[in-house]
């Protein structure tokens, strides 16, 4: 059989050499004329079969593959069929061809891809708390808002470029910044659309960023998260209906508590009308909970402050005391519930702990803490923070309007102390590769609540540590200007006297 040409329809029409450029031959183009296309590789057969079942005609139908990088619809209903079975029955079976997909959307999937390959740990089948679990639902939401889009972009490709350490990529990813910040200004200027879900994602999103390749000392995450809350005081509590919404209550919830420890401010979200909200969730469970708890230890600490500046009299502060040891008792009562089914952590050698980064590696702190589940990791290591800021606050109150015996303080002194090792112990855990970035930003306030009691016991070589494993955790040397724990307590500062963090 003679080899067939490939030439576009109207230059075999006319038998003269096609150039076969695609999707229109430079023949067609040069003559004025319309190329109606090419011949697929692989050609469907019309068969036509009579009642016998045997070939009757077997011929092809070349006017079906006319014009096939034309759009659909400039095309008659027997033109849109493709398999004939009889005369008297015909449909079509191919499904039309379906857009080609964009780049940018191509590059958004891979992106996608690797930022939760990357930020979420690496184990199938784990246990994850609900902020990390809701990055598990960004496949699936649908990509209809701009403003969700941009700041998805941006976050996936900051974290690109921290894990490559490509500083060209981080650049890039500013200017991707400046766009999902545009595209987010443009959102909450609408009434409708500030009250989407998409629009407190995509906040949310962002303040994740800066903590990636945030360009503003921490200014940029702590703005972030006040809006968020901004966002949520105008929905009010009953407009969190959906699970992406309340999926994104618990991730507002653990940033504001993180930054309420720094600045010691308290959030509309202490409130009884907020803690509705996770009510039945705290049920089950424990993570939610113990979030629960630590909501209030900002309020204790914003008390503490209001009572001393205007030097309050003694029974304000024996009230104040009573509260912070009643939600210390809610505390203690939570990790007896926690710890009364199974253990939830066993203690290993650090050179146990697979991809271990070599600061973190300490004759102080061995052995340390292998969890059995991600989520125990997370859960325990905020309840550890939170009765560390608790109780030292409490601490300082107690010796100031009350008599406390020698005894009592060596009590006092090893509970806290007891609280910082143990964060110092989960931070391996925290900062392996297998962890995810998610868990080696979870490290990041509880190392800084560590070395500050660390710092007032004068306790110099384990305050050492801490700072060396905080700057190992946040990857330095790809922050411009880079992010210090000195910033961080100037960051505290200005924030604590200028910002309007109770909405």
């Amino acid at each position: 059989m003679p080899k067939r040409s490939a030439g576009c329809f109207e230059c075999r029409k006319r038998k003269v050499r096609c150039d076969e450029t695609k999707p229109e031959c430079n023949t067609c183009v040069r003559r004025g004329t319309k190329c109606p296309g090419y011949r697929p590789t692989q050609s469907f057969i019309l068969h036509t079969f009579d009642g016998q079942e045997r070939v009757a005609t077997i011929r092809e139908d070349e006017n079906r593959y006319k014009f096939a990088n034309h759009k659909q619809g400039k095309f008659s209903k027997d033109e849109q069929a493709v398999v004939q079975l009889n005369s008297s029955e015909t449909r079509p079976v191919d499904a039309p061809v379906p857009r080609q997909v964009s780049p940018a959307a191509i590059d958004r999937c891979q992106f996608l891809s690797h930022f939760l390959e990357l930020y979420l740990p690496k184990w199938k089948g784990e246990i994850l708390t609900p902020p990390s679990a809701m990055m598990l639902d960004l496949p699936d939401l649908p990509a209809s808002k701009d403003v969700f889009l941009a700041a998805l972009d941006a976050l996936s490709l900051a974290q690109l470029a921290v894990q490559n350490k490509n500083y060209p990529l981080i650049n890039r990813t500013r200017s991707l910044y400046g766009t999902a910040l545009t595209q987010l200004m443009r959102a909450i200027a609408r009434a409708d659309r500030s009250r989407e879900d998409e629009t407190l994602l995509a906040t949310y999103l962002l303040g994740l960023y800066e903590v990636f390749v945030g360009v503003t000392g921490g200014h940029g995450f702590f703005y972030h998260v006040q809006g968020c809350l901004h966002l949520l005081k105008t929905r009010g509590p009953a407009s969190l209906t959906s699970k992406l919404a309340i999926d994104i209550f618990h991730g507002v919830r653990y940033n504001s508590i993180a930054i309420g420890y720094r600045i010691r401010r308290a959030s509309i979200l202490d409130s009884p009308e907020w803690l509705e909200v996770t009510r039945s969730a705290a049920t089950t469970d424990p993570y939610v909970s113990l979030i629960d708890i630590c909501i209030h230890v900002p309020r204790i600490l914003e008390r503490i402050d209001n009572l001393t500046n205007t030097r309050a009299p003694t029974e304000e502060f024996e009230k104040l005391i009573v509260d912070c040891e009643l939600l210390a008792e809610r505390a203690f009562h939570w990790h007896t519930e926690f710890f009364s089914d199974r253990p939830r952590y066993r203690e290993v050698s650090p050179t146990f702990i697979e991809g271990c980064p070599a600061p973190i590696i300490s004759d102080m702190y061995d052995p340390v803490f292998m969890f059995n589940t991600f989520a125990d990791f997370t859960t325990l290591i905020n309840y550890w923070m939170a009765m560390l800021v608790l109780r030292t606050n409490t601490f300082r109150l107690v010796r100031k309007f009350r008599k406390v015996e020698p005894k009592d303080l060596f009590l006092w002194d090893r509970e806290m102390s007891d609280y910082a090792d143990k964060i110092c112990r989960s931070v391996p855990y925290g900062s392996r590769p297998a962890a995810g970035y998610s868990g080696r930003f979870g490290t990041l306030s509880p190392l800084v609540s560590a070395k500050l009691y660390f710092e007032a016991k004068n306790a110099t070589k384990e305050a050492a540590w801490c700072e060396e494993v905080y700057y190992g955790t946040k990857v330095p040397g790809l922050y411009s200007p880079p992010v210090t724990m000195e910033s961080d307590k100037a960051l505290v500062n200005l924030l604590s006297r200028s910002s309007r963090y109770i909405l």
